[in-house]
């Protein structure tokens, strides 16, 4: 948190309240303590001032440590930290299975909202599904830490030394209970509430027709968005219309499945990569902090892994605060586990993927999105899809790209793909079209309710990240993406296996 303003003149009032009135006898320049006093007069009077003085420094070094706990702002130090006092909030830092949350604009220096004079006249939605339980092969992963636990219960029920608070539960034991895929709880009130959101932030958008990627949790997550948007009637006016996610099947929602040449591995070649970095040293800590309670206690690199696991789905099923594996972490190991996501997420759905194959195959949002702006005869398009689905589209635009990503670290804090920011459990990324007093159609991308600049992509942006239509539609980025097509050369070129 940034060090708090102080408030104009109080402190200039404040020395003048504890100074002596002149009307007050032992104001020194009061009518009783003339020139020509006694000496024993002068030599009081020093002593007065003296104590004054020293009254008057107490006074001020105690309201200095008062104004925080009265409320009042603290005065600023002559060498701030900035947001030293800011608490972690780890739930930010869980890479694409993050709870939702808004994040700051993109870059902070874009103004928030929409620019003056303009309104939204258009919407095309790409939604995530909300938060779920872990795939098969994570459950796996955390699965294997259960054992391990239930296999030495008599262990860790019976500690010999005090336990550190964090690991407390550990005597009554601990057992995994999570599913495979299906949406959580969180994840349908997430998507509930994004569907009464938009509908009361865009009353004057409105579309019967909704489209989702034919797989369980997106199916649900769009018919939990639709009981938001169109409430009860939502049978009568809506219509859920299914694509097949499968290799034969186009689609712009899950358009790697018919890349012949894609593969999961080009994600999880880093992983691997980055977890034998800084995996060992987790353990390492953990397996030491708890040598004397538990002497004989062996966690692994994959026991942590399943820790980490533990604490992002745990917190994704049964919610924030639910899961005490969390707080077993140190903040600075939640970073590290967190570009394991990124990491992940770039190497098979973005910028990590060969040579053009990752800008063809987002190239197809792309196309979806520019025609939509550019019809007029609907004004809101509702899609719900994968994380992948936008992590794609921003690689066809050549939005959130880094220079440098290495899977061995350091970490750069500064990186610009960030999945906890880009695709947390029910992202959103929202297109809109804008009519600014008429003058001129202007294209804004919103991704989680925060503004995104789109001059990356070759466009001349505004302090609102937004460019016009017109600008948009020839910039280079965008141009290159609308120069592809299913199946043709360059598809086949980027896709080949």
């Amino acid at each position: 948190m940034p060090p708090k303003e102080p408030i104009p003149g109080r402190d200039e009032k404040l020395a003048r309240d504890l100074l002596p009135d002149e009307e007050d006898p032992l104001f020194l320049g009061s009518s009783r303590y003339k020139a020509g006093s006694s000496r024993r007069h002068t030599t009081w009077r020093y002593g007065v001032l003296i104590l004054v003085a020293i009254m008057v420094s107490g006074l001020f070094q105690m309201a200095f440590w008062l104004m925080p706990i009265l409320g009042f702002p603290a005065a600023v130090t002559s060498s701030p930290t900035p947001n030293a006092s800011e608490k972690f909030d780890l739930y930010k830092h869980l890479g694409n299975l993050s709870p939702y949350f808004v994040p700051t604009n993109t870059p902070e220096s874009l103004k928030s909202g929409t620019p003056p004079g303009c309104t939204v006249e258009k919407a095309f939605l790409v939604h995530r599904h909300g938060s779920r339980n872990p795939l098969s092969d994570e459950l796996g992963v955390i699965q294997n830490l259960s054992y391990y636990m239930n296999n030495h219960t008599d262990q860790f029920s019976q500690p010999r030394a005090k336990l550190p608070a964090a690991f407390s539960f550990f005597t009554t034991g601990w057992n995994t209970t999570l599913k495979t895929n299906d949406l959580s709880a969180p994840g349908r009130q997430q998507l509930f509430d994004h569907g009464v959101a938009l509908r009361l932030a865009y009353p004057n958008l409105y579309t019967t027709s909704v489209l989702a990627g034919d797989q369980d949790r997106v199916i649900e997550s769009a018919q939990w968005f639709m009981d938001g948007y169109y409430g009860r009637t939502v049978n009568e006016t809506a219509t859920l219309e299914l694509i097949a996610e499968d290799e034969e099947t186009v689609s712009w929602i899950t358009p790697m499945d018919t890349c012949a040449g894609w593969e999961y591995a080009y994600g999880s070649a880093p992983v691997a990569e980055w977890g034998a970095v800084y995996l060992a040293p987790i353990a390492k800590r953990i397996n030491a902090l708890l040598a004397k309670p538990y002497p004989e206690v062996n966690f692994t690199a994959a026991h942590v892994h399943g820790m980490l696991y533990g604490c992002a789905y745990e917190t994704a099923v049964y919610g924030v605060g639910a899961s005490p594996w969390c707080d077993v972490f140190q903040p600075e190991e939640i970073l590290k586990h967190e570009y394991e996501y990124d990491l992940l997420m770039r190497g098979a759905f973005g910028y990590g993927l060969p040579g053009d194959m990752g800008p063809v195959v987002g190239s197809l949002l792309v196309s979806n999105v520019t025609a939509f702006m550019q019809q007029s005869e609907v004004n809101l398009s509702l899609n719900f899809g994968h994380d992948t689905t936008i992590d794609m589209g921003l690689t066809a635009l050549g939005l959130a790209s880094d220079t440098n990503y290495p899977a061995e670290g350091p970490v750069d804090p500064n990186r610009a793909w960030r999945t906890a920011r880009q695709v947390p459990f029910a992202a959103q990324m929202l297109w809109k079209g804008l009519d600014c007093a008429g003058r001129e159609e202007r294209i804004q991308l919103v991704l989680n309710e925060a503004n995104f600049d789109l001059a990356p992509t070759g466009c001349k942006s505004d302090q609102y990240g937004t460019c016009s239509l017109k600008s948009f539609m020839s910039a280079s980025m965008v141009k290159t993406a609308l120069n592809v097509t299913h199946g043709d050369a360059r598809w086949e070129a980027a896709c080949a296996v």
